[in-house]
């Protein structure tokens, strides 16, 4: 008996630990990164989906040929004092029905020649089944 409730144990707590533990990594369908210094277009930054009203705006100040099929989120970082910054998407993480989305914000070389203008770095991305998100710069 004790050892049909070890197995039964050892067998319940293996799937549980695996149930919690589905996670899976997203590839973005499309993806756009660059910097932009137009005040319109940085004054309001962070997340955007394609619900926010603000979404199509923030698209056509870089491309007026991008719409909503094109992408889904927007990440738009705060204003830095000077160009030579890049925005890395470094991996999207799902786990359940909440979408982790990993950047990078690579500063510019030491002593390399940049523009004297406030900048903000900005990623779009179109990744299928868009639910919850969270975002995280390292």
């Amino acid at each position: 008996m004790i050892n049909k409730s070890v197995i039964f144990l050892s067998l319940f707590l293996f799937s549980c630990s695996a149930y919690s533990n589905q996670t899976e990594e997203i590839k973005p369908k499309n993806l756009k990164c660059g910097s932009n210094s137009g005040v319109e277009f940085y004054n309001k930054n962070g997340l955007f989906i394609q619900s926010d009203k603000d979404f199509n705006y923030k698209l056509k100040l870089i491309d007026k040929n991008l719409n909503k099929d094109d992408f889904n989120f927007i990440y738009i970082s705060e204003p830095k004092n000077s160009g030579g910054y890049v925005l890395e998407l470094k991996k999207i993480i799902k786990k359940k029905d909440k979408h982790r989305v990993y950047f990078k914000e690579n500063k510019p070389l030491q002593g390399s020649a940049n523009i004297m203008a406030v900048t903000a770095t900005y990623c779009f991305l179109k990744v299928d089944s868009f639910n919850k998100v969270e975002v995280f710069i390292k």
